[in-house]
């Protein structure tokens, strides 16, 4: 399992920033915790922000390392 990568997340959970150079991955994977408590993770291109919708939150950022 990847290492989080350091990331600004917002008060509310809902949008995280983080420098995309930290790592070489073209993709990031967003661990995302739903309204119903179960935690999924959902790949985003590696832009530095991520943002998810109302009465989700962001747990963290990791690298996706896959080829």
């Amino acid at each position: 399992m990847p290492e989080p990568i350091p990331a600004r997340i917002s008060d509310d959970g809902r949008v995280a920033t983080w420098n995309p150079a930290m790592t070489f991955a073209g993709q990031v994977l967003v661990r995302v915790r739903l309204p119903e408590g179960i935690t999924e993770e959902r790949r985003s291109m590696n832009s530095g922000r991520a943002r998810v919708r109302e009465g989700e939150r962001i747990e963290a950022i990791l690298a996706d390392e896959r080829l």
